[in-house]
């Protein structure tokens, strides 16, 4: 007599069976899970006023997300699929539209760290400024010498985002650090903490450290553009800076990479002299 299930392969099964399971579906459900939580929270308490409150472009800022979600989630749709039909576990390469996405999202990124009055502003500012420099050229390496790990690089470090929400949830809800400092204090610390911790999660050798090292250049960099924006100032000394190198100062003054207080006297910009009532902003900026 036959067993019932005598007709059943027990090779396709057992695929079945592992693509029930698979740690890449998993994956990219628990993000979809854990990304419309924090959106959810972020886009009803702080979203709506956001922009209006740190006279932020409402349309860069929308721009700024919309590309950021669809790279990410189009990243972990192709990573599973390659998986349900092919069984095995293929990291995508990114193409046009990714690259595309990654330059739009870096430079509303530079756009809205550029007055970014949050935590500590000389700290706070340096890992979002690497982060928006790094992820196109991490991803057109990736497009031009169909290097894998590289655009795996730059789809984790949008989770900077996420590991940010969750850390200033941690440290100002729980009794960790809850009464002990300031909430400025509190997103100072989780923004570059978040954001190295994103980039190790992709697992690519060295991306931290580098990460790391980036932030310190880049912090240096604020400085020296600062002080050579003041000394450009005196037109005795202007006089005396070459062509090339006013330009140069100018140029990253523009893309941000100066410390807020130099842009706060340069520009004059509504961002930085309007008086802001937000928990996360010092108190010497209100």
């Amino acid at each position: 007599m036959l067993h019932p299930f005598s007709h059943i392969n027990p090779c396709t099964f057992h695929t079945h069976l592992d693509l029930r399971y698979d740690p890449k579906v998993v994956a990219l459900l628990s993000r979809i899970v854990v990304f419309t939580a924090v959106l959810f929270y972020h886009t009803i308490w702080h979203a709506p006023t956001y922009h209006r409150k740190f006279a932020k472009s409402q349309l860069g800022l929308s721009l700024h997300v919309v590309t950021g979600l669809f790279e990410y989630f189009r990243y972990w749709l192709s990573t599973a699929r390659s998986k349900f039909y092919t069984s095995q576990t293929a990291v995508p390469l990114p193409d046009e539209l990714d690259l595309l996405c990654s330059l739009v999202w870096s430079w509303t990124s530079l756009m809205l760290v550029r007055t970014l009055r949050r935590g500590d502003p000389l700290t706070t500012r340096p890992p979002y400024q690497v982060a928006a420099c790094m992820r196109p050229f991490a991803t057109a390496a990736a497009y031009l010498f169909r290097i894998p790990s590289l655009h795996t690089l730059s789809v984790y470090t949008l989770e900077g985002f996420i590991w940010t929400r969750l850390a200033i949830f941690y440290f100002s809800r729980t009794p960790y650090l809850n009464d002990l400092v300031k909430a400025s204090t509190i997103y100072a610390i989780s923004v570059p903490l978040a954001a190295v911790f994103s980039i190790r999660q992709s697992q690519v050798p060295g991306a931290s450290v580098v990460f790391l090292l980036a932030m310190s250049l880049t912090r240096s960099l604020n400085q020296w553009v600062s002080r050579q924006s003041q000394a450009l100032r005196d037109p005795q000394i202007k006089e005396t800076k070459p062509m090339w190198e006013r330009r140069l100062v100018v140029g990253l003054r523009t893309l941000g990479f100066v410390e807020l207080d130099e842009l706060r006297v340069v520009a004059k910009e509504q961002a930085l002299e309007m008086k802001v009532h937000d928990e996360y902003v010092q108190e010497t900026w209100d």
